[in-house]
């Protein structure tokens, strides 16, 4: 369990690791899809959080202001076992002049139409105290989680304490919750006062989910962007599909989106 191990550890965590093909946490390791049950597992060990390809080796290459880093999955690649499904992932990663963006990539090659999630699980470092730093989040419902995993029903952010529509201040906040849905062309914002920096987080229309993990008296914060909520092809198969928002791709055929990090002078 993340929660857990992060509780337990002693040192500061940083980066920001790609979350494919099924962001954050699945319901038993396992879903339907058409008429295959998948059991999501990589050298015969199931796994339940974070997708299939963050300790995977890329193969890659650097164009002086981009790094485009692909997996070519195969019947012969370690993530097939647990995402039989064959198919180039891509992710580009481009310094702008003010930030970053991260760019996705789905090519499939199958003759089965292929269905995923993606996100980014990047750890923002507070620089000095936590007072600090306020984030904005332009989301009106939070997911309701049963150990931490997405039942498909929701509620309402008004009213209580995870409404983080406006700026709000992590110092006395504990979040670790999806939001949705992003409506096309809102931002979420963190805002760093200590150093005089904000940074806005805008997306694709494909990424409706956010999650935030600000757990108290930590020296980060994880605000990510996901295109289908975690265990999303469960809430699908249990008639949730609105809330999952899992993406396919038939064969032959892509899929693409990308996430803009970008900062400011206060």
């Amino acid at each position: 369990d993340e929660a857990s191990f992060l509780a337990n550890a002693n040192e500061s965590f940083t980066g920001a690791f790609n979350m494919y093909p099924t962001p954050c946490r699945l319901d038993n390791c396992t879903y339907t899809f058409g008429n295959r049950t998948i059991v999501q597992k990589k050298k015969g060990e199931k796994v339940f959080i974070h997708g299939l390809v963050r300790d995977e080796p890329f193969q890659y290459k650097n164009s002086g202001n981009a790094l485009t880093s692909w997996i070519d999955v195969t019947p012969a690649h370690p993530v097939y076992e647990g995402f039989p499904w064959a198919h180039r992932f891509t992710v580009v990663h481009t310094l702008l002049e003010a930030g970053l963006e991260v760019r996705f990539k789905v090519e499939n090659h199958d003759k089965q139409v292929l269905p995923f999630g993606f996100g980014v699980h990047p750890f923002w470092r507070i620089p000095g105290s936590r007072d600090d730093v306020s984030i904005r989040i332009p989301c009106d419902n939070i997911l309701e989680l049963k150990d931490l995993v997405p039942t498909g029903n929701h509620s309402p952010v008004a009213g209580t304490d995870m409404d983080l529509r406006t700026l709000r201040s992590i110092e006395a906040l504990y979040v670790d919750n999806v939001f949705w849905p992003r409506k096309p062309g809102d931002a979420a914002e963190i805002v760093f006062k200590g150093i005089g920096k904000a940074m806005t987080i805008e997306a694709s229309d494909n990424f409706p989910h956010m999650i935030v993990y600000a757990p108290k008296g930590k020296d980060f914060l994880c605000v990510e962007n996901l295109t289908s909520t975690p265990n999303a092809p469960n809430l699908v198969a249990n008639g949730k599909g609105e809330v999952a928002n899992m993406l396919t791709v038939s064969p032959g055929s892509m899929a693409e989106g990308w996430i803009r990090y970008t900062i400011r002078k206060l």
